[in-house]
């Protein structure tokens, strides 16, 4: 399957901030202030997605993502960047000889895994 960037920006939005099944819908799940396991995975997935798309500027030659960005920016910005990537640019390969199309994917399933998980926190609950 060869998507466009301008196909990609959506399934990444929707993983992002969907109504159901996203990070932002697993976060809403948390009562109060999240436990300690949610704010592991959200600072970790803010580094994978800082991390991805700072391999992709290596090779494609797209923006370095903000450095100061949280995930809720970067997820923003990525949303700016995404639709704008042409073939060339999906097609190139990182120095482990993964397409960048290829690494947008896994990083896609990756939020889609990593929201079950937040879910699957936030929900138990918490007793003294």
């Amino acid at each position: 399957m060869r998507l466009t960037g301008s196909e990609l920006a959506p399934l990444f939005a929707a993983a992002m901030n969907g109504p159901h099944f996203s990070v932002r819908a697993a976060l809403a799940l948390a009562d109060g202030q999240p436990p300690p396991r949610v704010a592991a995975l959200v600072a970790g997935l803010t580094s994978s997605k800082r991390s991805v798309w700072t391999q992709l500027a290596a090779v494609a030659g797209t923006p370095v993502p903000p450095g100061d960005a949280g995930l809720t920016r970067l997820a923003e910005w990525e949303q700016e960047v995404l639709p704008v990537l042409g073939e060339v640019q999906l097609s190139a390969r990182l120095p482990h000889g993964k397409a960048v199309r290829d690494l947008l994917l896994e990083h896609h399933r990756e939020l889609l895994w990593t929201a079950g998980l937040i879910a699957a926190h936030a929900s138990r609950v918490r007793s003294a």
